[in-house]
């Protein structure tokens, strides 16, 4: 079982500006998943993989930027 994220991109339009937005859906899969699904048993924090890929996106770019 590998590690698996695949990540689809989507064009929408925003219904009050009419600006073209991205959205993504992720798709979580082995290894991964097993560690959203611990993650989830084991921390009260977590009800979902929503919530989970909050805070790794929020992490994430508080590392890139450098805070």
């Amino acid at each position: 079982m590998a590690d698996k994220i695949t990540i689809l991109r989507e064009t929408f339009e925003n219904g009050e500006t009419g600006q073209e937005v991205e959205g993504l859906t992720l798709m979580i899969d082995g290894k991964m998943k097993d560690v959203f699904d611990i993650l989830i048993s084991q921390n009260d924090d977590y009800n979902d993989y929503t919530e989970i890929m909050r805070d790794i996106v929020i992490a994430g770019v508080n590392h890139i930027i450098g805070k």
